[in-house]
This record gives structure tokens, C-alpha cells and sequence, in this order.
């Protein structure tokens, strides 16, 4: 028996259905959300960077040979930027500038603390020379002794020749110089009068941290003289080599 290719109704032989019903169309996707006059998107072998609800994907515009994400696919974030060329560069640029720098700085600062300790030994040669001159007035003064030729130092066992209680010095020279005890001296003494002053802060270390009186930070150290000519001293000098030349002085009877 045949059938209305049409609606499926039997019909008899030679009968012709009177359908003319014809199939619905498909329903088509509502794409008024989506953006009108736009060309295909990768030349439409891919759908357009957009979802169903009309917005774009993150992320945009996608770099230079990022694939372009899938509908319902979230386009992963682009590799970061990479900082090694800070450290490949500019690291090894300030390192060479920092080693240039200590080189150029620190013998500078070395120099300059040398200076400013030998400065000061000058100037504590100075004090020593004054404060032993006003202690020497004071003993006069007082009726003691203080003519002839003698040398004191700090350490009693090189004292030479002293005619009063060297004792009475020590105690006033602490009354004009406070830390003279913190150093090593010696002075050369003529008649109640200080001919020559030399300080350290030991007797055998060959340095140039020695103060004399004379002399002073633009001469240099100098020998014992009586007429405050002495010879320039080296810088290898202790103040004991000083002071045996003094000795030697002493002996000649100069």
C-alpha cells in the first residue's frame, strides 16, 4: 500500500494526498548579540574569538602566533617577560664600577687616616714640649734644682743625669697633659729649659707615628739639636733609635 511522502497518510492505488503541508524550517540561532559586518575570523577556519553571550575572550588582542582560543575556552596567559638580561648586563656593570670605586677610595682613605695620625702625633709632641716647659718653671719656683744637662723619659730606666725628684715631674705633667700616660716620651732637658720632645705610642715600633718638637707635619720628625736644626728623620726611625742619638748628643757633651 503506498504512503503520502508527505504527511505518511495510506493511500489507495492511484489516490494522490491532498497535503501541501510542507516540513517546518529548523530553528536558527538568535545571533543578534553577535557583531554585524564582521569579516570571518582566521579566514573561517576557526569561530570567531567570541562565546555565546556575545563577549570577547580575555586577554585580547591575542600576541603574534597565539592560537586563538575555542568556544567556551579561556585563552591562557601569555609567558612573561624575562628579567635575565638584568643580570647577564647591568649586574656586572655596577660590579665593575663598585671594584673601581674601592680601588680609587680606599687607598685614599688610608692615606688620609695616616696623615690625620701623624697630625695628631705632632701636636702631642707640641703639648708634651709646653707642659714639660711650664712644669720645669714650676720646680724652679719652687727651689729645686733644675740646671745641667739631663734627659727624662717615660720609661725611669732611661732617665740620665736628672738633680731633683723626677717623681715631682711626673705628678705635675699630669696636670697639663691628661693621657700622657697612654704614650712613650722622652725630653731633653739644659738648664731647667726643654731643648727637644719626641713621642710615640711605643719605644721599637719603626713608624712614622712619631710627634718631635721641633718639627711638625710639613718638616717631618726631626733629631735632637740644640739649636732646633736637628737632621730630618726618617720614616722608619723608632723613638728609641730617636732617642739614642739624643743619648749620643748627650754624651759628646753637645
Amino acid at each position: 500500500m503506498p504512503y503520502c511522502t508527505n504527511c505518511g497518510r495510506s493511500l489507495q492505488d492511484g489516490e494522490t494526498c491532498g497535503c501541501t503541508a510542507s516540513p517546518e524550517p529548523a530553528a536558527q540561532p538568535d545571533n543578534s548579540a553577535a557583531p554585524q559586518n564582521v569579516q570571518p575570523y582566521n579566514g573561517g577556519m576557526q569561530p570567531p574569538p567570541y562565546s555565546y553571550n556575545g563577549q570577547p575572550y580575555p586577554n585580547q588582542p591575542y600576541p603574534q602566533g597565539w592560537p586563538a582560543p575555542s568556544f567556551e575556552q579561556q585563552l591562557a596567559n601569555p609567558p612573561k617577560k624575562s628579567n635575565a638580561w638584568v643580570f647577564a648586563i647591568v649586574i656586572p656593570i655596577i660590579g665593575a664600577v663598585l671594584l673601581l670605586l674601592t680601588a680609587i677610595l680606599v687607598p685614599a682613605m688610608l692615606g688620609y687616616t695616616k696623615r690625620s695620625k701623624q697630625a695628631s702625633m705632632f701636636s702631642k709632641a707640641t703639648t708634651l714640649y709646653k707642659a714639660s716647659n711650664t712644669v720645669m718653671v714650676e720646680l724652679d719656683e719652687e727651689g729645686k734644682d733644675v740646671k745641667g744637662y739631663y734627659i727624662i723619659s717615660s720609661d725611669k730606666s732611661r732617665n740620665s743625669y736628672i738633680p731633683f725628684d723626677v717623681g715631682e715631674y711626673y705628678d705635675k705633667l699630669k696636670n697639663y697633659m691628661d693621657d700622657v700616660c697612654e704614650y712613650e716620651y722622652f725630653i731633653v732637658c739644659r738648664d731647667g729649659i726643654v731643648e727637644y720632645a719626641a713621642i710615640s705610642e711605643n719605644w721599637n715600633t719603626a713608624t712614622d707615628h712619631i710627634g718631635t718638637y721641633p718639627g711638625g707635619v710639613s718638616i717631618g720628625m726631626k733629631k735632637y739639636s740644640r739649636d732646633g736644626r736637628g737632621e730630618p728623620a726618617d720614616k722608619k726611625t723608632s723613638l728609641s733609635d730617636l732617642f739614642l742619638y739624643a743619648v749620643n748628643k748627650f754624651s759628646e757633651g753637645y
